[in-house]
């Protein structure tokens, strides 16, 4: 499915065709994210119905979510395409994300007593132990990222915030899909680990201001990368 010499190297398709429209809006909604269908990628339903041997209509449904989960771009006399990343859109969701992060760890500063404290520090210390395990991942598909969301949400469960969590999941699916490019642009696990230490290690030594500070660190990724991606692969990014 890769289109061009210079493409990261992403997960394998699979094997087995879905039985549902369900399942078929799932698994092309998650070759979006996972890049094997790429930024501006032309796609369309005679394709896909070939593909997973079901009828337009069915492909046309899953293209009508995906376009409205911001995913697919469709032009009229043009075709379908897979929508191209914005930075600046992703900047808007990274400090979201960091915004609710930052209040779960006040709220985990204020709110929890030294017991409940030390469990969720017990639990993060077994995490970390974890990841240690899969720092040699190269991309963002193995075990790790189970590892990198279980970090965050071992936190948010801390205190009760799933729920508004999933209020953003939408949201975060776009987050999804540059976390994918960007741990693989730059093989950024070993990184990711030292980051998820030092948060750690803040809420450990009881200082809020500056596990805030390297939540915020941790989250802001575009930076960093931003030139060279944009530039190693002009075609997956929007323009401005």
């Amino acid at each position: 499915e890769q289109r061009g010499g210079n493409s990261l190297c992403y997960a394998k398709s699979e094997e087995k065709h879905p039985i549902t429209s369900d399942e078929i809006f799932e698994q092309i909604l998650n070759r979006c994210i996972q890049l094997r269908l790429e930024p501006g990628q032309l796609i369309s339903e005679n394709q896909m119905s070939a593909e997973y041997g079901v009828s337009r209509s069915v492909i046309r449904t899953a293209f009508t979510r995906l376009r409205q989960l911001g995913f697919i771009e469709i032009y009229p006399q043009r075709g379908t395409y897979v929508s191209l990343m914005d930075l600046s859109y992703i900047a808007d969701l990274l400090m979201l994300r960091t915004a609710v992060e930052k209040e779960v760890l006040y709220e985990i500063f204020t709110e929890l007593g030294e017991a409940e404290r030390s469990q969720m520090l017990e639990r993060l210390r077994e995490n970390l132990k974890e990841q240690e395990k899969y720092r040699d991942e190269e991309d963002y598909f193995g075990r790790f990222p189970e590892l990198d969301a279980e970090f965050h949400k071992i936190m948010i469960d801390s205190v009760s915030r799933s729920a508004m969590m999933q209020m953003l999941d939408s949201l975060m699916l776009h987050l999804s899909r540059w976390r994918n490019f960007d741990v693989a642009f730059d093989n950024r696990v070993p990184q990711l680990i030292a980051e998820h230490k030092k948060i750690f290690e803040a809420i450990e030594e009881g200082d809020i201001q500056k596990a805030q500070d390297r939540m915020g660190e941790h989250l802001e990724t575009i930076t960093a990368i931003a030139d060279r991606a944009t530039t190693k692969y002009p075609t997956y990014f929007k323009n401005g």
